[in-house]
């Protein structure tokens, strides 16, 4: 039995088909790929970062920045003889140091990142962007000035591995628009999130909160065992860690002190005793040197009171001899 022929449209249909699929093919597969290039990089992006981690980088950052700004003013206090200088120094430091271990150590995980850009993005307008740092310190400011913008670099670092880059751009926006409205004070270091950030900015951090960044989301039914944990690695931070600055607070009270008026009179009137102590050597010499010559002075005086008692007896014996005279003449 012969098979029925083909119909000329059915293969022209064949053919086309045919044709339709080799071209599609390669469209095919470049759509896959680029398909699995945009979910690879969707993963990337959308890497979580663990609320731990974040403590350890918080925590690191801590110590990073108590070792730039007791760099810093080493560089500003050794062998200055300025006591002004020195004493803005050391509150500057016992303030930012202080404050950065207490942002350190707060519970919220996520605002310990925060407050730390906020600090240390203000500490940076106030003493480096404005220049004040080189007004009070001259050139032994360029150490605090070279850390602090270390600090600042390192500490948005971090926060690029929290929030997304959008949010990066808002939370610095919010805080430069903060400080050009009501900024301008020196004690920057306990300026807080609270303070600084707009209904915007609060929304902003619960949506992070929440996995709309890069930070894992917290589950608070079953965070409740790492809250314990972090509470406890947070009291022994801080206890390791509070020995190293406790002596500059001693320092501060001793410049508190000593930047009295009644305390300066006192220093200057030391100075004036000391001064004297010290031109006491001189002054003794001196009054040696007189007594060794106290003989010859003495000798001196003696031979002229002398001499003169021979002239005053000579003349009142002649004056005795000529009125004696002169009387037994008027006699005779």
């Amino acid at each position: 039995m012969t098979a029925p022929p083909r119909s000329p449209f059915a293969a022209l249909a064949a053919v086309l088909l045919g044709a339709l699929l080799a071209l599609a093919a390669p469209g095919c597969a470049q759509a896959h790929k680029r398909s699995e290039f945009g979910a690879a990089s969707s993963m990337l992006r959308d890497q979580r970062i663990t609320r731990r981690e974040v403590e350890g980088l918080s925590n690191d950052f801590a110590d990073k920045y108590f070792n730039y700004i007791l760099e810093a003013s080493e560089a500003v206090m050794h062998d200055n003889p300025d006591l002004v200088q020195r004493r803005v120094m050391n509150g500057m430091r016992l303030l930012a140091v202080s404050s950065m271990y207490d942002i350190a150590t707060s519970p919220d995980t996520l605002m310990q990142l925060v407050n730390q850009m906020v600090v240390v993005t203000l500490q940076n307008y106030y003493w480096v962007d404005s220049g004040r740092a080189k007004w009070m310190w001259g050139d032994r400011s360029q150490r605090l000035v070279e850390n602090l913008r270390k600090a600042r670099e390192d500490i948005w670092d971090v926060a690029g591995r929290v929030f997304t880059d959008e949010q990066v751009e808002e939370l610095d926006l919010l805080i430069a628009t903060w400080w050009s409205r009501r900024g301008g004070s020196q004690f920057v270091s306990y300026v807080r999130v609270g303070e600084v950030m707009a209904e915007r900015g609060r929304e902003m951090i619960e949506t992070v909160r929440s996995g709309g960044g890069l930070f894992d989301p917290i589950d608070r039914a079953t965070d409740v065992a790492e809250d314990t944990r972090l509470s406890v690695e947070r009291t022994f931070f801080w206890a390791k860690r509070v020995p190293l600055f406790a002596t500059w607070q001693a320092d501060a009270l001793m410049y508190d002190v000593i930047i009295t008026p009644e305390v300066q009179r006192s220093l200057q009137n030391y100075d004036k005793v000391a001064g004297t102590f010290a031109t006491m050597p001189d002054r003794v010499e001196k009054i040696v040197s007189r007594l060794d010559a106290l003989p010859n002075t003495v000798r001196t005086i003696t031979d002229v009171v002398f001499t003169r008692a021979l002239m005053l007896g000579g003349a009142v014996f002649a004056g005795l001899f000529i009125l004696i005279w002169w009387r037994g003449r008027n006699k005779a």
